[in-house]
Order: C-alpha cells, then structure tokens, then sequence
C-alpha cells in the first residue's frame, strides 16, 4: 500500500515537474516561435463505426477545419465533413453523409516543429444504415488527442483519434470514432 502510494506520489511530482518546466521554457520548447492566427485544412480519414453484435465498420471521409489560434497553447476550430464510401459488414452496411463539430483545441508545442494536442467540443455525425433506425443524427461531447508537425511557410500535418458519439439503435449500443491524417495553412 505505502509504495503504491509513494509511486504516485513520485509520478504526480515528476509530471507537475514537467509541466512546470515546459511553461517556463526549462529544457522544452516554449513556443517563443508563434506564428498562429487563421488558418484553414483539409483532412481524409476513417469513421469506425462499432455496433454491439456487429463487426466494425469503416466508412472514409473527408473534412475541412477552420480555425483561429489565439497563442502558442489554445485555438478554436469548426469542422465540416461528409463520407467518401460506405462500408458493410455481412448484409449490414452503414453510410455516413455529415460529419461536423466544433472544438476547443489545446496545444502542447514540444519543439519548433512538433506539438502535441487535445480536442474537446460537439461533434456530430450522421448515419444511413440499411437495417432499422436507418437513419440518425447524433450529436454530443466529442474528444480526442493528435499531433502535428510545423513545415514550411505555415503549412502544418496532422494526425488525430476522436471519439465522436456514441449512441443506441433499437437496442444496441454502438460507438462512432474517427480517425484523420491531413493539413492546415496558416493565412
């Protein structure tokens, strides 16, 4: 018990440690390189779409964000998006016609050109199905972490897990995640 609680003593120091070093530029990348403001993307990616009795389903989409970075740590971003195929699995098949959501986005800059991230907003997302409750519009807490690297001249790439929503049809839970690769441009 006592070392259980003297490792968790050890790891909250050492990670408020970190945290303190990083907002006062200590050995991390403080961010001192700056160059936010307005910026516009576009990305393509995967809804895993799991259904309790059903296999996992994965239809792709395309997105595009706009965005206003306030300071090396904060931006706030829209997101608006739609399915580019549908998936099935057995004689199940699920579409996704509208993805959108608007986001609070964290930034943790790591180094000039690296920074880590964390979303948190409403998402949305719209399903067809082909088996009943064919069709919802579900919309909810949406959360999810990423990264992306600085490149040349404002251009920035990015990775990124969310979960979107999570819901119930005729009885079955099921869970809408995302995952997206893509860019955005500083203007």
């Amino acid at each position: 018990m006592r070392r259980t609680i003297a490792s968790l003593g050890f790891g909250l120091t050492g990670m408020l440690s970190t945290v303190a070093m990083a907002a006062n530029g200590y050995g991390y990348y403080s961010g001192a390189d700056y160059d936010g403001g307005f910026y516009i993307g576009a990305s393509a990616g995967e809804i895993f779409y799991k259904e309790q009795g059903l296999g996992t389903m994965v239809p792709s989409v395309a997105m595009l964000q706009i965005g206003e970075q306030f300071n090396p740590y904060l931006a706030v971003e829209g997101r608006l998006g739609a399915g580019v195929t549908g998936d099935q699995y057995g004689f199940y098949h699920v579409d996704v016609p509208v993805v959108y959501g608007g986001y609070a986005k964290g930034i943790l800059p790591l180094s000039p050109w690296f920074s880590g991230y964390a979303i948190a907003g409403v998402g949305g997302v719209q399903l067809h199905r082909n088996y009943p409750d064919y069709s919802t519009s579900d919309v909810g807490l949406s959360l999810g972490v990423g990264g992306e690297f600085t490149l040349y001249g404002g251009l920035k790439l990015h990775a990124e897990w969310a979960r979107l929503d999570s819901g119930n049809n005729e009885g079955y839970d099921y869970t809408v995640d995302q995952v997206l690769v893509g860019f955005s441009w500083s203007l």
